[in-house]
Parts: C-alpha cells; structure tokens; sequence
C-alpha cells in the first residue's frame, strides 16, 4: 500500500471503530433495549425544556456531560450528544410509563432513578438536583420531596 493511502485509510478506520465500540456501549447498557419500545420517531426536532450537556448512568454505561434531557407535558426526552449517537437513537417516554424514585448511595448523596413500564430491566439514574426539575415539570406525585432525605 503506498503511504499516501494509509493517510486516506486510517481516519476512516478509526471512525469506523469508533462507531462499533460506541454502538457495543449502547446495545450492552440497556438504550438499544429502550429504543426499541420508546424510540423518538418524530422527523420534528424534540419541543420543551432541554437541559444540556447533563450527566446520568444507564445500567453500567456512565454518560459524563453528553446527555440531552428534555421534558414536556407529554413525556420525557433522553439523547446523547453526537459523537456518541451511533446505537443510541433519541428516546421518548410517555410520563405514564415512567417511574421514579429517589435512592441514596452511601456518601455520594441522592439519586433519581427512572424505570420505564415497557423495559423494566434497566434503570436510568440521574443527579438528584437534575431530577427535581424533570419532577416539577412532569407535574407528578413523585415530585414531592421524600421525608427524611434532601
């Protein structure tokens, strides 16, 4: 192979393996699982709150400042920035089919943990702070504070 083709060669293999490791992390944590019941179909961009850049845990898979979180009066919103899109395709949850509840681990403070109706074998967990404003804009039972924890 000449050296000019290995210029022209190694940044589409990297790409490329990029996407296939990206796409593992998402069909092993659980959003491949997601997205085939909760799949954001519309070709219309997401309208309501979108919170950006925000960090949550899916199953095992840790999303460091790279998820969207929108709400509306509809449902919940969940995407990932784009370079980490591959297997990881825009979600939409009906607000009916979510459920929330506030967990605490150990020294590391509250979480909120949603787990969806029609894929219950996998737990999405997101900064308590973040959870109280999905919570007040869900307008839900959940929203209320929990005696005894802050």
């Amino acid at each position: 192979m000449p050296p000019w083709a290995l210029a022209v060669v190694a940044p589409g293999g990297a790409a490329l393996r990029w996407c296939f490791v990206v796409w593992v992390v998402g069909a092993l944590s659980g959003w491949g699982g997601l997205a085939r019941h909760y799949r954001y179909l519309s070709d219309e961009p997401f309208r309501g709150t979108l919170r950006r850049f925000r960090s949550g845990k899916l199953g095992w898979a840790n999303s460091s400042r790279c998820l969207t979180v929108g709400t509306n009066p509809r449902g919940l919103y969940l995407a990932v920035f784009v370079l980490f899109r591959p297997g990881h395709p825009p979600l939409f949850v009906p607000w009916a089919e979510l459920t929330a509840r506030v967990v605490r681990v150990w020294i590391f403070g509250s979480w909120l943990d949603l787990t969806f109706e029609k894929y219950p074998g996998v737990v999405v967990r997101l900064p308590r702070r973040l959870g109280k404003e999905i919570a007040a804009d869900a307008n839900r039972a959940w929203a209320e504070e929990e005696p005894g924890v802050k």
